[in-house]
């Protein structure tokens, strides 16, 4: 069996918990217990499972891991997987809505997520009562497969590696190594997304059509790609663009004009939350 390592940001109050730790099999089963919006389940093999704990006394808005995997020869390869993909986490990191304490849309403070090779799972409910099940928001989660490591079996493998790369809180706090450039993606295209909201707006009062607008957000809504996959320079997509481009191009073929130009301009005149640093 491969050897496995474990990189957290326990001294931010954001441990992994392995499963050497005496704690991990009532962790996972607290987790198992609670009702799920979808049927799966990760494989009974979590070898190479950890535990998240949320003790940042913060909720995390969107989070970023990265499982490495090496063979014998020093062969590396590795998955990105980030859990932003949600209206939601978009309203937050735009600086429209503050974090709502939902079922799953955030990990709240106190909560916990299972991260497996499978993907994350778990919810708010060891935080929130029962009664909160079913009372809107959405849930995160990050898809993943023991296909990524795109067939190397067990006896490949000399190391196994998962690494909290990227993690931010709700005052906009920045925590982690961020190796694939998240951070950078998300503030550079919230940027983008608010000029081009704007050179819509100023484009439509010019008489602009529909396929105009539909040609400003051509190139952003092919932005986005898979999760797994990597962007340009390296730096995993934020995904931030493609929503805009898609959301963006439903209300113009849905709705009037007049009803389309108010969303814009308050997507022009946004202030993003401030990402920072410790």
């Amino acid at each position: 069996m491969a050897k496995t390592t474990y990189r957290d940001l326990a001294e931010f109050g954001l441990p992994l918990v392995s499963p050497e730790s005496a704690t991990f099999p009532a962790l996972v089963r607290d987790i198992e217990a609670r009702p799920q919006p979808f049927a799966s389940w990760p494989a009974s093999d979590l070898d190479t499972a950890a535990v998240l704990l949320n003790q940042s006394g913060k909720a995390i808005v969107t989070i970023a891991y990265v499982w490495q995997y090496k063979t014998p020869e020093g062969q590396t390869r590795a998955s990105h997987f980030s859990n932003l993909g949600s209206s939601m986490q978009m309203d937050v990191l735009s600086g429209h809505s503050a974090v709502t304490r939902d079922l799953a849309s955030f990990v709240l403070p106190g909560s916990k997520r299972l991260i497996t090779e499978q993907g994350m799972f778990g919810n708010n409910l060891d935080v929130l009562p029962p009664e909160s099940v079913g009372h809107g928001g959405s849930y995160i989660g990050a898809s993943g497969g023991r296909a990524l490591r795109r067939g190397l079996g067990d006896e490949e493998l000399a190391e196994v590696e998962l690494t909290l790369d990227s993690v931010i809180l709700e005052d906009g706090l920045c925590l982690g190594p961020d190796e694939s450039g998240l951070f950078e993606s998300i503030a550079g295209d919230l940027e983008l997304r608010r000029k081009t909201a704007q050179e819509i707006v100023t484009a439509l009062r010019d008489g602009a059509s529909a396929g105009d607008v539909f040609e400003i957000l051509r190139p952003l809504a092919r932005h986005g790609r898979a999760e797994g996959s990597m962007g340009h320079h390296g730096r995993i997509p934020s995904m931030v663009l493609s929503m805009f481009a898609n959301t963006a191009i439903h209300r113009l073929i849905n709705t009037a004009t007049e009803e389309l130009l108010p969303w814009l301009e308050s997507i022009a005149q946004s202030s993003p939350l401030p990402l920072h640093r410790p």
